[in-house]
């Protein structure tokens, strides 16, 4: 995966200033939980010295946990970070300063994960002596003493349901160039005096509506400000294609190697293998994307020795194995999580993660999903902002999502005994935009009888069974999916009727229950992702020998702007069928398209529980 979450507060900046940094001072006002300021003395080489100072209010007893510590990761190489004040204010005025020995600094996580790669530290301040209404306040100055790979940018992205205030200054002088931007309320102000310019932004944010399961990233919705050096987001492009130059060398063992995967495969059919052997064989490990690390690949021969990289180092050494079989692979940055629209402006802290970009065939590839196919993105890679790296740099957008890309089929034979038991067989296939969801959930599943147990747990009817499938993690091969499972008691047998909804058997539909995109009070306000789609379920029912079907519910057809739905029913010489298809256009709706949206997921979840009458045999 990519980076982790990050914080509502996101610093993303470059290098350290000479001379002194501005005193900050953050304090809490009523009604404020959170108060934070950040100011930055900039040298013309765009390093800094950056102080930052945050108070926060103890309001109940699960902040405690939230809240009972602060960290902050640094480059001792070519960083310094001071403490400058920790303590914790009491509800009776009392100031507990934090002792020495609750003042820890280590190797950072990314550092234990992965020694040689990354030299990072952690100081971690753990405040004492916490409790309802208490303030712990923390002061950091944190000094880069050489400039950034992609010059200075600072981000501040905030999400909702906040309750704090946010002052930053910026001081760096004119020969810098500075831009800036920002959205959702802030305050800004952009002066000049003796060959300095300083900008100032605050913002003092209120309760907003709750979050929203399954909506987009908070920091979509959110107040954000960014500053940055840069021209734009080509010359990030730019910067990262000169500094990983030369890194996808092709030595002779990779040049064996990409001869050996290819066989006599060429062209995209040749592509498609490197893309698969780099993902199946190269472990990854979390060293993240991050504005404050170098973006350097490691080079392709040391990836390829050790076996394991990040996602740079995935692109890299496929970059390699594509240019020994003369085939270009260019890198691209993009941003693999919930944030779905760019920042106000662009910033190093737009991105958190690299995929690879062939231009001959205008695909996209991440080799670091070990489930996805060459071509294959998930609702977090479609549609989204990336930058290439190339000499000049280029903004694209990946493929949107569209239905015919993510099929998926389940096709199931039932049989209901006498005593209601019901037993069943079934096959599943889907396209190559499903595939990895599948994939993915087969490969962390242990047993078979362990994953469908699982699966059919929350079904109305229950049960047990197995199934089996083609290798996961062979994306060479089509993913096969038989099912196999018994329902004792999956349907109530009754005289003289019998009423049943259809079984659901074991079905790997991805996304889970629709029910958790319902919103309760039928509106929604934020964007939900949901994913386009193309299902299709199939159901086969044979009812006890001389059973008579009584009543089959109505067939339903629903096609509005979010999609279309269906369910249609037939009398068979055994009993009945069902066939169920759900077409959802777009991964993201907006919160005005949420009522289509709504009334189709309501028309599928109404479908799975429609009721068949039959009359068992006398």
């Amino acid at each position: 995966m990519a980076g982790p979450a990050r914080p509502r507060l996101v610093v993303a900046l470059a290098a350290l200033a000479a001379g002194a940094a501005l005193p900050v001072r953050a304090e809490l006002p009523e009604g404020v939980d959170r108060a934070i300021a950040v100011a930055y003395e900039v040298a013309a080489d765009a390093s800094y010295v950056e102080t930052r100072a945050v108070e926060m209010r103890i309001s109940d007893e699960r902040m405690i946990a939230q809240r009972g510590s602060a960290s902050f990761d640094f480059d001792p190489s070519d960083e310094a970070l001071e403490l400058v004040e920790a303590s914790v204010l009491q509800p009776d005025g009392t100031r507990i300063p934090v002792p020495a020995a609750s003042i820890f600094t280590r190797p950072s996580a990314a550092a234990q994960s992965t020694p040689g790669f990354v030299g990072t530290q952690t100081t971690t301040v753990v405040f004492p002596q916490l409790r309802k209404g208490s303030i712990v306040r923390s002061q950091w100055r944190h000094s880069v003493k050489r400039p950034r790979v992609f010059g200075f940018d600072a981000n501040i992205l905030l999400g909702l349901d906040n309750r704090e205030t946010v002052e930053l200054r910026i001081r760096a002088p004119l020969a810098l160039p500075l831009r800036f931007a920002h959205r959702g309320g802030f305050t800004v102000s952009d002066e000049t005096a003796d060959g300095m310019r300083t900008i100032a932004a605050s913002i003092r944010t209120g309760r907003t509506p709750p979050a929203e399961p399954r909506m987009v990233s908070a920091i979509d919705l959110g107040p954000a400000f960014v500053a940055s050096s840069l021209s734009g987001y080509e010359q990030i492009g730019a910067i990262y294609a000169a500094r990983s130059a030369g890194k996808a060398a092709v030595t002779p063992e990779i040049a064996a190697l990409a001869r050996r995967i290819a066989g006599t495969a060429t062209g995209l059919d040749a592509a498609r293998k490197v893309h698969d052997w780099v993902a199946a064989h190269i472990r990854y490990v979390a060293v993240y994307l991050d504005p404050s690390e170098d973006f350097v690949p490691h080079e392709a021969a040391s990836v390829l020795r050790n076996g394991y990289g990040d996602c740079k180092d995935h692109v890299v050494l496929m970059q390699a194995l594509l240019a020994a079989l003369d085939i270009r692979a260019l890198p691209v940055l993009v941003q693999w999580s919930d944030r779905m629209a760019p920042l106000p402006l662009w910033s190093s802290g737009s991105f958190n993660h690299a995929m690879v970009y062939l231009p001959e065939f205008d695909l996209y590839g991440n080799p670091t999903n070990p489930f996805a196919g060459l071509g294959a993105l998930d609702i977090m890679l479609a549609g989204k902002l990336v930058v290439v790296a190339s000499e000049q740099g280029e903004v694209r957008r990946t493929p949107a999502s569209r239905p015919q890309d993510n099929r998926y089929s389940a096709v199931s034979t039932m049989t209901v005994a006498a005593d209601g038991t019901v037993t069943g067989t079934g096959r599943i296939t889907a396209s190559a935009g499903v595939d990895p969801v599948l994939r993915s959930a087969l490969a962390a599943s242990g047993r078979p009888e362990d994953l469908a147990a699982r699966l059919l747990l929350p079904t109305p009817e229950g049960g047990y069974g197995s199934l089996h499938a083609s290798d996961p993690r062979d994306l060479a091969r089509p993913l096969q999916i038989e099912t196999r499972w018994t329902s004792p008691h999956g349907v109530v047998a009754a005289r003289p009727a019998t009423y049943m909804t259809v079984p659901l058997g074991i079905d790997l539909t991805p996304n889970g229950d629709l029910r958790a995109y319902i919103a309760p009070s039928g509106r929604r306000r934020f964007p939900v992702m949901v994913g386009a789609r193309d299902y299709d379920w199939r159901s086969s029912v044979s009812l006890p020998p001389g059973s008579v079907v009584e009543r089959l519910p109505p067939p339903v057809e629903i096609g509005n702007a979010a999609g279309r739905f269906s369910v249609s029913y037939e009398t068979t010489a055994e009993g009945f069928s069902q066939q169920r298809r759900l077409v959802l256009d777009r991964d993201v709706y907006a919160a005005e398209d949420y009522p289509a949206l709504e009334a189709l997921l309501y028309a599928q979840i109404d479908a799975q529980r429609s009721v068949v009458v039959y009359r068992p045999p006398q």
